[in-house]
């Protein structure tokens, strides 16, 4: 997301990211990585539940698309992290396009852990999306 934030912000967008991570521990990743927008640790996964984002089974783990989607990632340079304590693997992510209401217009939950929208697929979603004046 962070490569692609003066794409986002040329759409109209602004971008919240929503991490388990506890506010020491977000502090210590984010004093190292710096983002170009918000990100907010919910180690408690209340805004989790509020957006209806389950978890799954360990089995989903086993699954090949999710193996598969672990190595893509990895041969891409991204290593998958040790959790830190409090978080949950188990937890499914999503990402969702909300108006200027606040109202939900576009939904993507994962129905593993690798399941991510495209960058292509959320700028095409934005575009598509009513403006408020």
């Amino acid at each position: 997301m962070a490569a692609n934030a003066d794409r986002f912000r040329d759409a109209g967008c602004e971008i919240l990211i929503v991490t388990q991570a506890s506010p020491p521990l977000l502090r210590l990743f984010l004093n190292g990585n710096p983002q170009p927008f918000p990100v907010v640790g919910d180690p408690d996964r209340v805004a989790y539940r509020a957006f209806g984002l389950e978890r799954t089974s360990w089995l989903t783990f086993l699954k090949p698309s999710v193996i598969w989607g672990y190595l893509r990632l990895m041969l891409r340079g991204v290593w998958v992290k040790t959790p830190n304590a409090g978080e949950d693997v188990r937890q499914l992510g999503g990402d969702f396009v909300l108006d200027s209401d606040g109202k939900v217009v576009w939904r993507f939950t994962s129905a593993d852990p690798t399941a991510r929208p495209s960058v292509g697929e959320l700028l095409r979603v934005l575009e598509a999306s009513p403006r408020s004046e």
